[in-house]
């Protein structure tokens, strides 16, 4: 529990910088900057929470952050937000920042979203679903806050397909009987390598291509 006590924190952490970065880049105010980044930061398990429910034991699953041992991380999203806020004022962070911080956050929140959705006994496909859904709900809030096309909605971009892929290898660690923080530590790795890839080496599936070519004179 520890181990995963760790990743949340860090998770919220690197979310809300990569949502109060790129929300201070549109020039947002001190409540449009802090707004963003928890946004960033909470999102993605808020929707997963609100999605499940109940676990498969018919327990209540409340949105993480609003329990008492939930706390600190609505403290670490608000506090972290708030200090971006007057740091980027004085030091632009580097091109790319926001990119390599968002696939960081990406990797692992998509890990948290299936481990959790395991832990509490779902099926292997609502395990996946809920990764992918805990992995990427953050990143597409910020970016529509901040009036930008989501990642996970671009072409050329293997956004949530580096998140399916992180969180089908945990489901085949946990197959294979490998203890869950090595299965954790194995996707995490898996949703780095296809991000990084993507925004290193433009990986990418193939995009929308027209049946007709467009110089071609239609038959209508």
């Amino acid at each position: 529990m520890e181990f995963m006590t760790i990743c949340e924190n860090l998770g919220v952490l690197v979310g809300a910088l990569a949502g109060s970065i790129a929300s201070s880049r549109v020039r947002m105010d001190l409540f449009g900057v802090v707004t963003c980044g928890s946004i960033c930061a909470l999102g993605g398990g808020t929707v997963r929470d609100v999605l499940l429910g109940h676990d498969m034991y018919g327990n209540t699953i409340p949105v993480y952050w609003t329990v008492p041992s939930g706390l600190p991380y609505l403290y670490v999203a608000l506090i972290t937000s708030f200090v971006v806020f007057f740091v980027v004022r004085k030091w632009r962070p580097p091109m790319g920042t926001i990119r390599v911080m968002d696939a960081l956050t990406v990797a692992l929140f998509t890990m948290i979203g299936t481990q959790k959705s395991f832990d509490a006994g779902f099926p292997s496909v609502i395990c996946v679903l809920m990764g992918l859904c805990t992995g990427v709900a953050g990143g597409i809030l910020r970016d529509l806050a901040t009036g930008n096309v989501p990642y996970v909605f671009r072409p050329g971009e293997l956004y949530a397909t580096a998140a399916l892929v992180g969180s089908i290898g945990f489901l085949f660690c946990k197959y294979w009987e490998v203890p869950s923080t090595y299965a954790f530590v194995i996707g995490f790795f898996l949703v780095s390598i296809v991000r990084f890839g993507a925004i290193a080496w433009r990986w990418s599936l193939p995009s929308y291509q027209s049946l007709f070519d467009s110089s071609e004179k239609s038959d209508e």
